[in-house]
């Protein structure tokens, strides 16, 4: 038969019609085609990956939506682009936005080792982007444990779901730009060099992590409580000290340096401070069970857990390394930091979804495998349809503060800056002309407003008489402080306007 058949073939190529060059190619095309879906298919990350681009793709496009819209606020991606664009021009880095040393801030020195980077793509669109993509880091180290542990794809890649829909994670992405986004990545790969017991990764992480800000010691340390009692004393131990001893020099020596005071940052501590928070504690407990239950605090610590299900409950000691920053969160007197609407909850995602993983792995029958996984899985998609920002959640993003029909006119009117001139800008323009060596954020300086140590707050700064240019409304309403706008109008004379806005330049040149 096989003859028969080969003869057959034979016969019909002998009278088939000669192929076009058309043809070749689309057959050519075919079989790559067909070989290409077969090495796709025996690929067992292509979800994770399909996922992982998915959220790449949709938040970086939320981002720059937001940023050309005018709806990143100089508080606080201008900060940061304009502390890049100094570090990167190897200036001093004192941002004129917020009136301090971008280090006496906070201590990210992480910042400086991205500098290099900053150069290639020295714009706040290139933080954006940046961060987004650090976000999304930690599905990788999510995933290889997971398989490694779990030894299934589906639950693996469903744990990597979880984690890019937790709205702690998207929340934070769209929040303009913090150094957290970096530690969201270093701490998740840390939790994996510990778990897989890589020390020399684990100790470089660690090193990168005390890099981000001078409390990650609060994540550190848990951390490294863990590597003493289930890996390498030693090596916890000294993960312990060291973090502790950095966070010491840090706040207690290099803030104060730059700063020339103690961190603007002390008085989130309630009570008064360390002293009265421990004194409250001891000798009126019900005062502070009182303030525990306010300003939506409960609240919070229920959104956090019901982002994965309370799975990790059920083996609760990788999630536990996260306890000192909850604690952190719920204890300051600042609501936004009990609130995960912004960057202080970042890091806890990839924590409290590698603590659903751990604890999963230990169950040991595969129904409870599978049972928490769906559970981690349902309220991940249900949270983030309440909280999120994917396509099919209730929060939708809004451009920003400028009509889409002004953003043309603005573009004509940032042009008409010349570079590095001193400017004072209405509050949404800001992070769109901070590359310059001085630029306030309106009434700033001529009637400093969250600038400095905030101890100015109403004065006229004595840089005020060097602002060479306005850019603001043309129409200014109370809250934007027309009567400082109309005690310093006869300083300045309009060079440009168009759609609402005007640049004015001030008539004497400093």
């Amino acid at each position: 038969m096989n003859d028969e058949l080969s003869s057959v073939h034979i016969v019909r190529a002998k009278h088939a019609r000669p192929l076009t060059n058309s043809s070749r190619a689309l057959l050519a095309l075919s079989s790559w085609t067909v070989r290409t879906w077969r090495s796709v298919t025996r690929m067992k990350y292509i979800g994770t990956t399909l996922l992982v681009v998915l959220y790449v793709g949709w938040f970086i496009h939320l981002s720059l939506k937001m940023y050309y819209g005018y709806g990143e606020p100089p508080f606080d991606l201008a900060i940061f682009d304009q502390g890049m664009w100094l570090i990167s021009h190897f200036h001093e880095p004192f941002v004129t936005i917020m009136g301090r040393n971008l280090f006496g801030d906070h201590t990210s020195f992480i910042l400086f080792l991205f500098a290099p980077f900053y150069r290639l793509f020295p714009e706040p669109q290139g933080l954006l982007v940046l961060q987004t993509l650090l976000l999304a880091g930690p599905t990788v180290p999510i995933y290889l444990l997971a398989r490694k542990y779990i030894k299934n794809t589906l639950i693996a890649t469903s744990l990597v779901a979880t984690y890019l829909l937790n709205p702690l994670l998207q929340q934070g992405n769209l929040n303009q730009f913090h150094p957290e986004a970096f530690l969201v990545l270093f701490i998740s790969l840390a939790i994996y060099a510990a778990i897989e017991n890589k020390s020399v990764l684990l100790v470089v992480m660690v090193l990168l992590s005390l890099m981000v800000k001078e409390d990650v010691a609060l994540l550190v340390v848990p951390l490294g409580v863990w590597v003493t009692a289930r890996r390498d004393r030693r090596l916890g131990v000294s993960i312990i000290v060291g973090s502790v001893l950095w966070a010491m020099v840090a706040n207690w020596l290099i803030i104060p340096w730059l700063l020339g005071s103690s961190s603007i940052y002390a008085s989130r501590v309630p009570f008064g401070g360390v002293s009265g928070l421990l004194g409250t504690t001891i000798h009126r407990p019900g005062q502070l069970w009182s303030y525990l239950g306010s300003q939506g605090r409960p609240f919070y610590l229920w959104q956090l857990g019901s982002t994965v299900g309370f799975a990790f409950l059920f083996s609760p000691e990788i999630a536990l390394i996260g306890v000192l920053v909850v604690a952190e969160n719920i204890i300051s007197n600042d609501p936004y930091m009990h609130q995960i609407l912004y960057q202080y909850s970042m890091a806890l995602a990839p924590i409290l979804v590698l603590g659903t993983l751990y604890a999963i792995a230990k169950q040991s029958h595969v129904w409870r495998r599978n049972v928490l996984t769906t559970v981690a899985l349902i309220a991940a998609v249900w949270s983030c349809a309440q909280w999120g920002f994917a396509p099919f959640s209730t929060n939708k993003v809004s451009a920003g503060w400028v009509p889409s029909s002004s953003i043309n006119a603005l573009n004509y009117l940032e042009k008409g800056l010349p570079a590095n001139s001193v400017v004072s800008a209405w509050y949404p323009l800001v992070s769109h002309i901070d590359h310059r060596d001085q630029i306030y954020v309106w009434p700033t300086p001529f009637y400093a407003s969250n600038w400095g140590l905030l101890n100015d707050t109403g004065a006229r700064l004595p840089v005020a008489s060097k602002v060479q240019y306005l850019l603001l409304p043309l129409v200014l309403s109370a809250p934007d402080h027309a009567d400082v706008f109309k005690q310093i109008t006869g300083g300045y004379r309009l060079v440009r306007s168009r759609a609402g806005f005007g640049l004015f330049e001030n008539k004497v040149s400093p």
